[in-house]
């Protein structure tokens, strides 16, 4: 397995950082740096409230439980009877963090959210607080001090400090295409090469995974979905 800690830019191409505002979603369209051009194929402002978020898009999983209200989806934890129901059969799967996909993505693309995830006293198995780009394809796990990618479960890339803060909202940009990605957390960009990123793998489409902290919380205020065009 490689390993790589990089305090800064991963990979620097001389691009100007690009900032958008807290709350609602920009009116203009993004100008990707990945791309050619992009596509806008969703985009959610979670405006209406409703007992569960749009089934055509979020699938959600290990019965944990999301409403949409007040113009944020929030995820939380399942029910202890599910907890318990799994424990009892050994399957890790326990519901004890909130799990949410965003499906189907493309296999390359660009995503802007406003997210958080949120912690609580009590504390699980201290998975941290997981984006998968891909199911355990990409895998970005967020933590105080450092923030780990994983590639493929091959190669793992440590970006240091507190790239992606916890218990506040984050202003998020990802492009992602074969060999590069590009993730900006507010005001910090990192840029990543590597032959292993990839979103061409045998499933038959491809998503984005939001896994909480566990016994926490996911909020994401709004999200744009775009397709990549070379």
């Amino acid at each position: 397995m490689r390993t790589a800690i990089f305090p800064s830019l991963l990979v620097c191409l001389g691009f100007t950082v690009s900032t958008f505002p807290s709350g609602r979603a920009q009116a203009n369209e993004y100008e990707p740096e990945l791309f050619q051009s992009i596509e806008l194929i969703y985009e959610e402002q979670f405006d209406k409230d409703a007992p569960t978020p749009n089934p055509e898009h979020w699938v959600i999983r290990q019965e944990t439980q999301w409403t949409v209200k007040d113009g944020v989806m929030t995820g939380a934890i399942a029910t202890v009877e599910y907890q318990e129901k799994m424990r009892a059969i050994g399957d890790g799967h326990d519901g004890t963090r909130p799990v949410i996909f965003l499906k189907p993505v493309p296999k390359a693309f660009v995503v802007q959210m406003r997210v958080r995830y949120n912690e609580t006293d009590k504390k699980g198995r201290d998975r941290g607080s997981l984006l998968d780009l891909g199911h355990h394809v990409n895998s970005f796990i967020f933590g105080e001090e450092q923030t780990k990618l994983t590639l493929q479960k091959e190669m793992k890339i440590f970006i240091k400090g507190d790239f992606f803060p916890l218990n506040k909202w984050n202003d998020v940009t990802i492009e992602i295409k074969e060999g590069f990605l590009l993730i900006q957390v507010n005001d910090r960009k990192e840029v990543i090469k590597d032959p292993l990123v990839t979103l061409k793998t045998d499933s038959a489409v491809q998503q984005i995974d939001f896994k909480g902290q566990d016994f926490g919380t996911v909020q994401i205020d709004w999200v744009k979905l775009y397709k990549g065009i070379e």
